[in-house]
């Protein structure tokens, strides 16, 4: 008892199988849909033979009945040649045909004679008691007896008249057993059952060859599987059929594989960029706490000791503090734009921007000629007021920081309504980039100057700021070279769904 109880623990989380599940579940797919289909075979084929044989054996009986009345009625077909229906003899009983039990009865139903002596492989049957009157009352009506050897003997009888009183004196009794029947019934079961074997050993192969045919790709999906989990990351299934269940896996399996390896690309790119981000943020902030540590130790050690040189250590580590907290904002700013938190949307008049930046710029550098080419179609951007601004301002800081002192600076706005967007561009007339650099500009931390002197140029993340807004805005951020030298900063943003408010705006110069 405790043997049929025993089961079998599932995964985790599930609850234990039988034995007969942990048996079922260790078998190979194919043995099961091979399995599956002979049984399935078996239950169809043994149907039909059931079904055939309750159908073919009333078929014969009926056609075994339908020949007795026949020959009752014309006994003269199973009689001697010589037998006269009207004045039958003995001879012409026991000479009758040994297809068929013939005897006459007599009066009080016993048997006068039949052809019973001499037969082969059949007896003859336990007759009732039947007299001429049931016969002349009953006439062509088939009953049955039950023989020797668990035998059924169909029966049919009729009277015989008496040539002096013309009255029933006598029983002529024709019978036939199942023994034919019972012969075809079996030959019928011996063929099907042949038949049945091989169908089920055909349809065992065939099925055996379709499912290893079918399943082959799967072998290729396995092998695949191992390699990359060896680490070959490259390798992609061969989709043979694509309109299969196996081709649709094959397909999953390579999109999902196309993904992971993006993924992991993806993943050894943020991991290279964060190590090359913490590198050089240590460095940045290094430099400014390296000042301010020398003049803590020079005050410590009493090198400073008159009031101006104090004044100007003081000064030095005041200006390293305020680059180290416009450092950590930047460093703030980025980390809040890689969250990708919801813009404060609203409709910007790209126009006024422009002209507001021009008037800014001229108050903070007021030897520059700062122009403000505004759109008369006045495009309208969606878009957080407050980050197009700090674009703008960190681009027209860059000009100002890399270009000639008294140089001109233009910012033009202009929209293309074709392709549903608006661009102002940042123009300088300084030495510009070269070409190699473009693509790297935007990097955080990267700068031309690689020498990382403060002096010469800012942190590196003003324009990665700038790109990581515009990429929020939906936008787009580039940079080219000034005709006759410079650097044009190009910004593209989709324009807003709705219609522009004026036509024209006329163009603003300050100097």
């Amino acid at each position: 008892m405790a043997a049929d109880q025993a089961t079998v623990a599932g995964p985790e989380g599930t609850p234990p199988r039988g034995r007969f599940g942990a048996r079922w579940n260790d078998i190979t797919l194919r043995a099961k849909i091979t399995g599956v289909t002979v049984f399935i075979l078996s239950l169809g084929l043994i149907v039909a033979g059931i079904g055939t044989q309750s159908f073919l054996r009333p078929q014969l009986i009926a056609t075994q009945e339908k020949e007795l009345q026949q020959v009752l009625s014309n006994p003269k077909f199973v009689l001697s040649a010589s037998a006269d229906t009207k004045d039958l003899r003995c001879e012409d009983v026991q000479n009758a045909s040994p297809k068929f039990y013939v005897a006459v009865l007599d009066g009080s139903g016993e048997i006068l004679c039949d052809n019973a002596q001499g037969r082969e492989g059949e007896l003859s049957p336990s007759l009732p008691t039947i007299l001429p009157e049931y016969a002349a009352q009953h006439p062509n009506q088939v009953f049955t007896i039950q023989g020797k050897d668990a035998l059924e003997w169909h029966t049919v009888v009729g009277p015989i008249n008496s040539s002096q009183s013309g009255t029933p004196a006598f029983t002529l009794l024709i019978a036939s057993s199942t023994a034919e029947v019972n012969r075809t019934m079996a030959a019928f079961a011996l063929v099907f059952s042949g038949f049945g074997i091989a169908v089920l050993l055909l349809g065992a192969a065939l099925t055996r060859i379709l499912v290893t045919n079918t399943f082959a790709p799967l072998a290729e999906v396995e092998q695949t599987a191992l390699e990359i989990s060896r680490g070959d990351y490259s390798k992609r299934i061969l989709v043979a059929s694509p309109h299969t269940e196996v081709g649709h896996l094959g397909q999953s399996l390579n999109v999902m594989l196309d993904r992971i390896d993006t993924s992991f690309e993806e993943r050894q790119h943020t991991i290279e960029q964060m190590r090359r981000f913490i590198s050089d943020a240590g460095h940045e902030l290094r430099t400014p706490l390296v000042s301010v540590r020398g003049y803590a130790e020079m005050y410590r050690h009493g090198w400073l000791t008159e009031g101006e040189q104090l004044d100007q250590a003081m000064e030095r580590i005041e200006k390293e503090a305020i680059r180290m907290g416009s450092l950590v904002d930047d460093l703030l700013a980025l980390a809040r734009l890689d969250e990708k938190r919801p813009l404060d949307a609203t409709p910007l008049e790209l126009n006024k921007i422009a002209s507001d930046a021009a008037l800014d710029t001229h108050a903070q550098a007021p030897d520059r000629e700062v122009t403000a080419f505004e759109d008369a179609a006045s495009p309208i951007v969606i878009g957080d007021e407050h980050k197009v601004r700090q674009v703008i301002t960190n681009l027209i800081g860059n000009a100002l920081r890399y270009s000639p002192e008294g140089s001109p600076i233009e910012i033009r706005v202009s929209s293309d309504a074709s392709v549903g967007s608006a661009t102002f561009e940042i123009v300088d007339h300084g030495e510009g980039i070269p070409e190699q650099f473009r693509a790297k500009i935007f990097d955080r931390f990267w700068r031309a100057d690689t020498s990382r002197n403060r002096e010469t140029g800012g942190s590196g993340l003003g324009l990665s700021i700038v790109k990581s807004i515009i990429a929020a805005h939906g936008g787009t951020v580039s940079v080219h070279e000034t005709p006759g030298g410079g650097a044009t900063f190009r910004v593209s943003l989709p324009l807003a769904p709705v219609d522009a408010a004026e036509d024209t705006v006329p163009m603003r110069r300050l100097r």
